[in-house]
């Protein structure tokens, strides 16, 4: 084999190589999805919390994105719910509804592209989550107090006000009705 043969076949060979290097070390296929922010960032039981991520697809665009969340550690109940999109600031945006007895919400991000290549952010595993406090357990006791002491004192006034208001009559008088 002449020395231009050999050149010229391991320039073949290395040019045949090259998609197959370029093809190990493209990034995978699929949507990117930053880490995920709440808002408000301590909740409260009565607060819905907003989580907002960002989410690119390149030219293939972003075809849907929703976050998945339990609040027993992926026991029993998990709920997914459709995050709103916004093509112009690559922002997604859902609402996981408030926790009113208080708990341990776990959560993560899915989202597909237009070639419908999926990508999951579960913060590797870990999830992402946040802790309700639980709301003082006098609450209600107290505002069933309160309302019993509020219907008492009406009662009360308008005893006073029913035996106050009526006409009096005068021992040894009599009424008579008028026809």
């Amino acid at each position: 084999m002449s020395p231009f043969t050999k050149n010229v076949a391991a320039i073949l060979s290395l040019l045949l190589l090259l998609p197959a290097v370029a093809i190990v070390t493209a990034p995978p296929p699929g949507p990117n999805i930053s880490t995920p922010t709440i808002s408000p960032s301590s909740p409260g039981p009565t607060d819905q919390v907003m989580v907002t991520t960002t989410v690119t697809a390149g030219n293939t665009g972003v075809l849907n994105v929703t976050l998945v969340y339990t609040t027993d550690n992926w026991k029993a109940a998990n709920s997914t719910v459709v995050a709103s999109y916004n093509s112009t600031s690559q922002q997604a945006t859902a609402h996981i509804p408030p926790e009113y007895n208080g708990g341990h919400v776990e959560y993560y991000i899915v989202a597909f592209d237009g070639n419908s290549n999926k990508k999951v952010n579960n913060n590797n595993g870990s999830y992402f989550s946040y802790t309700v406090t639980a709301p003082p357990a006098s609450t209600t006791t107290n505002t069933w107090i309160e309302l019993a002491l509020v219907a008492a004192t009406l009662g009360v006034g308008g005893t006073i006000a029913f035996y106050s208001l009526r006409p009096k009559t005068r021992p040894g008088t009599t009424t008579t009705s008028q026809s």
